[in-house]
């Protein structure tokens, strides 16, 4: 009876550290906002991004500046120079980072308008903006910049799951503190303590498995975002890798831990074992 107990317990405190890990990952790089800026953050630098995304801010920046008739001509070439070079100057690591910050928002804040569509959104107005400036002073007429340019990632489903990711991130680390109690009870009922120690090991490198298959199906999924709009799957791509890359440190924890709780069984029970003198 003790021992199908502390097995029962085991399932349960395995159970719960699966939707754990995952959950506290995403409570801190996807639904925090520094984390996630931080997580996205190196995509400004990746060459095969930034040439899209160039693409990109020059066509938005042609159709959303308010520029003089007279100096459309002149000022076309001029955008599209300044959002070739956009990498290049000072003030671009802080204008991708405010994207990043604005498109989070829309997300996970949106206002009622923006909750009514459904939809994702990458904000670069701060990517206009730079583009604004450097054309504003080559050509002496200072441009008003648009309050948002948004580049729609059409993931509903995405944008549907959202409410769900919130809330398991929100109680991850509940779900592993209680994991950790029905462990420690686990053991302390067993009646066979090095055997539930091996075999919870077991179970934890499994758990670890599951992870590191979940981290490569959701790089997939966020490869998949945006099909047919070439900057955002590059945007999807890129940080489905960024992701998968990021919670290698989870499942490799698991790993170690998995082997220790084996190590530990094992020599808890060679202990027992050995004859007194």
């Amino acid at each position: 009876m003790r021992s199908a107990g502390s097995a029962v317990l085991v399932i349960i405190a395995l159970l719960l550290v699966a939707v754990a890990g995952p959950s506290i990952w995403m409570q801190r790089n996807v639904v925090d906002e520094a984390g996630f800026v931080q997580l996205a953050g190196p995509l400004g630098a990746n060459k095969e991004f930034q040439g899209g995304l160039a693409n990109v801010v020059a066509t938005q920046s042609a159709a959303r500046l308010a520029l003089p008739p007279q100096l459309q001509n002149l000022a076309a070439g001029l955008i599209v120079s300044a959002a070739q070079s956009l990498y290049t100057q000072p003030g671009y690591a802080d204008a991708w980072a405010e994207t990043l910050r604005r498109s989070h928002a829309l997300t996970f804040a949106p206002t009622a308008d923006q909750k009514a569509t459904g939809d994702l959104n990458l904000d670069i107005a701060p990517l206009v903006g730079l583009v604004a400036d450097k054309v504003s002073a080559d050509i002496g007429v200072k441009l008003p910049v648009p309050g948002e340019v948004l580049i729609s990632m059409d993931q509903p489903a995405v944008a549907k799951a959202m409410p769900v990711v919130t809330a398991l991130a929100g109680v991850g680390i509940w779900f592993m503190v209680f994991a950790a109690g029905f462990f420690v009870l686990s053991v302390v009922v067993a009646k066979h303590r090095s055997r539930t120690l091996v075999l919870a090991g077991l179970g934890l490198a499994l758990v670890a498995l599951v992870w590191l298959l979940g981290s490569n199906w959701v790089a997939g999924q966020l490869g998949a975002v945006g099909s047919g709009h070439d900057v955002v799957a590059e945007f999807g791509t890129q940080l489905g890798a960024l992701v998968e890359e990021s919670w290698q440190w989870g499942i490799t924890a698991g790993f170690i831990i998995a082997g220790a709780l084996v190590v530990a069984g094992v020599l808890t029970r060679m202990v027992r074992r050995t004859p007194t003198a």
